[in-house]
Parts: C-alpha cells; sequence; structure tokens
C-alpha cells in the first residue's frame, strides 16, 4: 500500500530526524556568542554576535548589531525571511 511505513521504517526515520536535531541544536550552541555577517533581502551587510534562534525558527537574536551606517544596536531580533545567509568565521563540526 503506498503511503504506508512499516515500524522499522518508522524507527529509522525517527532516528535521523533525532541526529539531524541534536546536530542543529549543537550547531546553534556552539555558534552562541561568534561573530556572523548577515546579508539581508535588501542588500544590506549587517555585521553582529550571533546569540539564538527563536524556537519556531522565524528568527534570529543577535547582539553587537552594526549596520552598514555604523548605527550600532545593542540587542536585536531578525526575521528568518528577510536574511539571505550568515555567515561565521568560526567552523565547526558536526
Amino acid at each position: 500500500m503506498k503511503g504506508v511505513i512499516s515500524d522499522s521504517e518508522n524507527s529509522n526515520l525517527q532516528e535521523v530526524r533525532v541526529k539531524l536535531r541534536t546536530g542543529f541544536l549543537r550547531a546553534v550552541r556552539e555558534l552562541s556568542g561568534e561573530s556572523c555577517k548577515i546579508l539581508t533581502y535588501e542588500k544590506s551587510c549587517l555585521q553582529a554576535k550571533f546569540s539564538g534562534w527563536k524556537p519556531d525558527g522565524s528568527e534570529i537574536f543577535v547582539q553587537d548589531l552594526k549596520t552598514p551606517t555604523n548605527l550600532h544596536i545593542e540587542s536585536a531580533l531578525l526575521r528568518v525571511p528577510d536574511i539571505i545567509s550568515i555567515t561565521y568565521d568560526k567552523i565547526i563540526e558536526l
């Protein structure tokens, strides 16, 4: 029957999801406090220190945000749909 998965397939799928989620959470923890460059759809390049993700993934928390006009914001929430990329100097292995 199409669309029905067996218990073993379901178990394997859950194991893969656990590994992916664990890796993601480890990466977020490792990158917390690290400097990053954020490129927005407005073609602005922002510099900040990454603090974390909102649990639903809709926003990121940053500190020491610097804009292209040298405006300094102590802490901010940035909407993920407004972001093209986030680049970190630190390389982490998952």
